[in-house]
């Protein structure tokens, strides 16, 4: 009896033994078969802001030339009607890289928005004091008492302070109207303002449509916009290999733009909707060139000095650009264009 309890208990562990091996094996292809589903699953498109104006031509570009598919990338495009805007869509986590001017970059950091700088892709000296003469004005000094338009947290606000500064025009001397993006020109030539500060191709715009009661006022050479192209932080997941591949399109761009300033041009003015004519008139304005100057960085303090100044920010310390600034990418593109000392 004894004899046969004991070869009824070895056959049934046996089975159990045989039967968790196949459970084993089973889980394993399980996991195999999980693992092939997902590695065979696309990739989320890659989601980048860009700016529909000319100082972002090499981004434009670089899609219409099909330079980011070419670099392997899925990229889904958000366009947009500023720089400004384009960070915003950034920051409220609907874009992972965005297109965006030095001012918004300053206001955003001093909000305490979370964001890298991974490249100068442009800069330019595009704004432009743009007035009515039927106002009377005819030089800088006439602005005084006069309505003043500009958009609020853009490089059109920090040029028109620049500007009534260099030609010692007390701000407080004029009447500062922030407008939106959509209605500056319409609002300068409809004389509900005297002048406005406007970048491109608004300024170009807004002197077409006032013809010869357009007064455009020499600018100073003390402010240069730079174009750059910003990302979510690395800790949010967006490795440096997807922003090598973007800087690899956009230096491709970059180099089309200076060999071919013609084909450049009308493919720029088609992507804009813009007259190609405008184009050509403020082409001399732009540089397009990857880098990570350190003049970015002073200028960027620069900046936040003059927002804290004018109460345009919370108080507080000026942001340490230097700490928001992503250098492996570019260097694995470039070295030479990084020459920020850190």
């Amino acid at each position: 009896m004894n004899t046969l309890i004991c070869h009824a208990a070895m056959a049934l562990s046996t089975r159990c033994r045989s039967l968790h091996g196949v459970g084993s094996r089973l889980r394993a292809a399980l996991a195999v078969l999980a693992l092939g589903s997902a590695a065979a699953s696309p990739a989320a498109p890659l989601t980048l802001a860009i700016a529909d104006l000319p100082l972002f031509a090499p981004v434009l570009i670089a899609e219409a030339q099909g330079y980011y598919r070419g670099e392997g990338l899925d990229i889904k495009i958000l366009h947009c009607v500023n720089g400004k805007r384009c960070l915003q869509h950034l920051t409220d986590g609907e874009a992972q890289v965005a297109t965006v001017a030095d001012t918004p970059i300053v206001m955003a950091a001093h909000a305490g928005a979370r964001f890298d700088i991974v490249a100068t892709i442009g800069t330019s000296r595009e704004n432009r004091l743009i007035a009515r003469a039927d106002r009377g004005i005819r030089t800088a000094a006439d602005l005084k008492g006069k309505r003043v338009g500009f958009v609020k947290g853009t490089t059109g606000h920090y040029f028109t302070n620049t500007f009534l500064v260099f030609n010692n025009i007390d701000p407080r001397a004029v009447t500062l109207v922030p407008l939106e993006a959509g209605e500056m020109v319409a609002q300068l030539v409809e004389g509900r303002i005297d002048a406005a500060g406007l970048y491109q191709p608004h300024a170009h715009y807004a002197a077409m449509k006032l013809g010869k009661n357009a007064v455009v006022l020499p600018s100073p050479r003390v402010y240069t916009v730079t174009a750059n192209l910003v990302s979510v932080p690395a800790a949010a997941g967006l490795g440096d290999d997807e922003l090598v591949k973007i800087l690899r399109a956009l230096k491709r761009a970059c180099e089309f733009i200076d060999e071919q300033p013609t084909q450049a041009k009308a493919m720029l003015a088609a992507r804009l909707h813009l007259d190609a004519a405008l184009i050509d008139a403020s082409w001399s304005d732009y540089d397009y060139r990857l880098r990570l100057d350190q003049s970015l960085i002073t200028g960027l303090e620069a900046e936040s000095r003059w927002a804290l100044r004018e109460s345009l920010v919370p108080k507080g310390p000026v942001p340490d650009y230097l700490e928001r600034v992503r250098l492996a990418p570019l260097r694995s593109v470039d070295q030479r264009a990084v020459s920020i000392v850190n």
